[in-house]
C-alpha cells in the first residue's frame, strides 16, 4: 500500500510542477541569461523548451545549438547545470516526503479518532503537526480529497484527473 501511495505522491508532485511551469512564462519567472534578448531570440528560445513533439535529448541538443548561435553557450551550460543540481534536490526532497509519509499519517489519524476534540482543537491539533510535517500534512490532506470524491475527480477517460478539492482539515 505504501508503495502505491508513493508512486500516487510522486506522481502528483511531478505533474503539478508540470503543469506550473508551463502557464505563463512572465519575465520574473525566466533564466537570467534570457530577460535581456531580443523578442526573436526569446521566441526561438521558447519555441524550443515548449516544443511537445521532441525527446528530451532533442530539445536538449537544439538549445545548446541556440545557445552557441546566440552567444550564450557558458551562461546556458551554467543554466543547464543548474536545472540538473535543482531537479535532483526536488527528487531528494520528495523522497523525503514519502519517508515520512507514513508517520505523518498515523499522526493525523490520532488526532482525528479523538473525539473528545472539538472542530477547533482539531484543527489546532492539525495545525500543530504542520510544524513536524510541514509537506505531509497537506498531502496527506490532498489525498484524501481525491478519495472523498472520486465522481468529482475522474476525467473524461474515467481515470484521476489529479484535481482533488482543497480540504481546509
Amino acid at each position: 500500500m505504501y508503495i502505491r501511495l508513493s508512486i500516487l505522491v510522486v506522481l502528483l508532485v511531478i505533474f503539478g510542477n508540470v503543469d506550473s511551469k508551463h502557464k505563463h512564462h512572465q519575465r520574473e519567472n525566466e533564466p537570467e541569461f534570457i530577460k535581456n534578448l531580443t523578442n526573436n531570440q526569446r521566441s526561438s528560445f521558447f519555441g524550443i523548451v515548449k516544443n511537445p513533439g521532441i525527446s528530451f535529448q532533442q530539445k536538449e541538443d537544439k538549445l545548446v545549438k541556440w545557445a552557441e548561435s546566440n552567444n550564450l553557450t557558458e551562461k546556458y551550460a551554467e543554466f543547464s547545470k543548474n536545472m540538473i543540481l535543482h531537479k535532483e534536490e526536488v527528487s531528494k526532497n520528495i523522497s523525503a516526503v514519502i519517508d515520512r509519509l507514513a508517520a505523518a499519517k498515523v499522526e493525523v489519524d490520532k488526532v482525528n479518532a479523538d473525539l473528545s476534540l472539538t472542530k477547533i482543537q482539531r484543527n489546532e491539533k492539525i495545525d500543530e503537526l504542520k510544524k513536524t510535517y510541514p509537506h505531509e500534512i497537506p498531502t496527506i490532506f490532498y489525498i484524501g480529497g481525491l478519495f472523498e470524491n472520486p465522481k468529482k475527480n475522474e476525467t473524461k477517460d474515467g481515470g484521476s484527473g489529479g484535481k482533488g478539492r482543497k480540504q481546509k482539515h
